[in-house]
């Protein structure tokens, strides 16, 4: 845990830091620019990687080879290009960064199939240093290149040089190590596909979900509000850092846990997980409440300061955001996959329609509120699945894994029937 609390930590640290460096070099709305890049290709790619991540370190019972995860996340990756180029197309005033945005996103999933390995083999450690390389290496490259030609599109093309140079020199290298037998099969595997594809649909969603107030922001506030409300947003990622932290440091044993039919066991460290995001969430929005305002404009500039309210209401989402994404580790190490997937397909509905609703009538404020409301919907449906899961273990049962789970085959595995 302490060193994916550092990976994460500096990571996400060195990602608020760029926009930081836009925000007080380039101005709002070439944090605008940056963050609808992000938006756009951020789901895209999360939807496409199928979480095989989770997937592979929660596989327990080793129903499929590194092969067979390393043939599906190539060609998906590949496909998400495409798609990116695409989508550059479709928006010409941000089509530079919206290409090495994605370009750099595929470079990223090509090390997390080398995560997925670590994982399972709970080697965090090289998963925090990889992390960490990657994101002061691409701050430093962004940085640089922007102070020095005040260009975002070849500001962005340094964060993809980044994401190449880490997975060549430190992932590829270490996952030869882990990794035995052939690294390539094909076709990919049709079962591992069918498993987790609902659990790929439902990261994309959940991923849609964060960035959807930030495309209705940019489509009827402007460029420069949506870099104002990004700005703000990203300080709520101090916190997840922890949560995020915590709950990769657990799926494994989480997994094992309910793997062996051992409610208490599984309760005990999900109420750990949930206590832990909640206690950093409660600091944040006490912190919001009292200094808000100081702060937006330490960070960023007097003009952010103004949004202290909506600041406020945005840390409250983020309490929300911190509990269900810690019941969200708990469902994925249950292997309830395709539970998932209505539920956040009920969320980004009720999201989409609060994103509707409130933000041409209260601006960013609005987009704050819908923010909480969709992230007090997930954390209800998390709630709900969880209590399902735990409905087929027997209070101190141990030995055998829930009906629904792994048995045998990968033939039987949820989302394979």
């Amino acid at each position: 845990m302490l060193w994916t609390v550092a990976g994460q930590g500096v990571y996400s640290a060195a990602q608020w830091l760029m926009v930081i460096v836009l925000a007080r070099s380039g101005g709002a709305s070439d944090v605008g620019l940056y963050s609808l890049g992000l938006a756009l290709t951020a789901p895209l790619f999360l939807l496409l990687g199928l979480q095989l991540r989770a997937v592979q370190a929660t596989d327990a019972q080793g129903h499929f080879e590194f092969r067979d995860y390393a043939a599906l996340r190539l060609p998906s990756m590949a496909l998400g290009l495409a798609v990116t180029a695409v989508l550059a197309w479709l928006y010409p005033h941000a089509s530079g960064p919206v290409w090495w945005l994605g370009v750099a996103k595929a470079l990223e999933g090509g090390s997390d199939v080398m995560y997925g390995l670590m994982q399972q083999r709970e080697r965090l450690d090289w998963i925090a240093q990889s992390t960490l390389l990657r994101g002061l290496l691409g701050l430093a490259l962004l940085a640089l290149i922007y102070r020095l030609t005040g260009d975002l599109t070849l500001a962005t093309l340094g964060l993809a040089l980044a994401g190449l140079a880490t997975l060549l020199l430190f992932d590829l290298p270490r996952g030869r190590r882990l990794a035995a037998g052939r690294w390539w099969t094909w076709p990919p595997s049709s079962a591992l596909l069918r498993l987790a594809l609902p659990l790929g649909v439902v990261i994309g969603l959940v991923s849609l979900g964060t960035n959807l107030p930030r495309l209705f922001v940019e489509r009827q506030l402007g460029r420069e509000a949506l870099g104002i409300y990004a700005a703000l947003s990203y300080v709520t990622v101090a916190g997840s850092v922890f949560v995020v932290a915590l709950g990769t440091a657990l799926t494994t044993r989480l997994s094992q846990v309910f793997a062996r039919g051992d409610r208490a066991g599984f309760v005990r460290l999900t109420l750990a997980l949930m206590a832990g995001a909640g206690g950093v969430g409660l600091l944040l929005v006490l912190l919001s409440a009292v200094a808000g305002a100081p702060l937006l404009a330490l960070l960023y500039g007097p003009a952010y300061a103004e949004h202290a309210r909506t600041f406020f209401w945005l840390t409250l989402a983020g309490v929300a955001g911190y509990l269900a994404s810690s019941l969200g580790f708990a469902v994925t190490a249950a292997r309830r996959f395709r539970e998932q997937l209505p539920l956040f397909a009920v969320v980004t509905a009720v999201l989409v329609l609060a994103c509707w609703w409130l933000i041409p009538r209260y601006g960013l404020l609005g987009a704050a509120a819908a923010t909480l409301i969709g992230t007090l919907a997930q954390l209800l449906g998390s709630w709900l699945i969880v209590r399902q899961a735990l409905s087929g273990l027997s209070p101190g049962e141990s030995g055998s894994p829930d009906a629904s789970g792994p048995t045998s085959s990968p033939d039987s595995l949820p989302g394979a029937s």
